[in-house]
């Protein structure tokens, strides 16, 4: 006789067998696989102008490119325009290849002579004849990963006040962001 006592002999533990315990190994697994942290792929890229300076006959624009993305992308080609009213008051065109790390920014910046229409803009900007200057930023981002993307917002430039010359921007919309698909 044993200290713990007899064993009941009428309920014996038994194991499941052998393909529905991996099938419910299975099913635990993939639930909390599900649960795990997904990483964002596909989103495409945010442009913005970072800066604008007007200085010696020359129109430095700084544009930030945020990759939101969990991933690394690779942008091969570039086109950004920036217009006032139905003229054009900027733009970029690049076919330089720029990684920009999953989560990050990086600056493009391109350095221009003005158009007299831009310079008059930027000086009554600059002097304060005008508060603001609203703008719509268009575009097209080529990138390895997802292909030609669309870009568009609408925004308002102001002067940096102290700095004359110098110009900041601020988004009021950004449309969603597309890639063309050509079916």
């Amino acid at each position: 006789m044993s200290l713990m006592g007899p064993l009941n002999q009428s309920t014996p533990l038994r194991r499941p067998p052998g393909l529905l315990y991996s099938c419910l190994l299975a099913g635990i697994l993939l639930a909390v696989a599900a649960c795990g942290p997904k990483v964002i792929e596909g989103r495409p890229p945010f442009v913005g102008i970072s800066g604008m300076t007007l200085t010696d006959g020359a129109l430095t624009t700084r544009y930030d490119i945020s990759n939101q993305n969990g991933v690394e992308m690779t942008i091969e080609r570039a086109r950004i325009t920036v217009n006032v009213s139905t003229s054009e008051l900027t733009r970029y065109e690049g076919n330089s290849r720029l990684v920009i790390d999953a989560n990050s920014t990086e600056e493009i910046s391109t350095r221009e002579t003005p158009s007299d229409f831009t310079e008059t803009l930027l000086r009554s900007l600059e002097n304060g004849e005008l508060d603001s200057l609203s703008f719509d930023l268009e575009g097209r981002i080529q990138t390895l990963e997802d292909g030609e993307l669309r870009i568009a917002q609408k925004g308002y430039l102001y002067r940096v006040p102290g700095r004359p010359g110098q110009f900041r921007s601020a988004v009021t919309q950004a449309n969603e962001l597309i890639r063309d698909d050509r079916l």
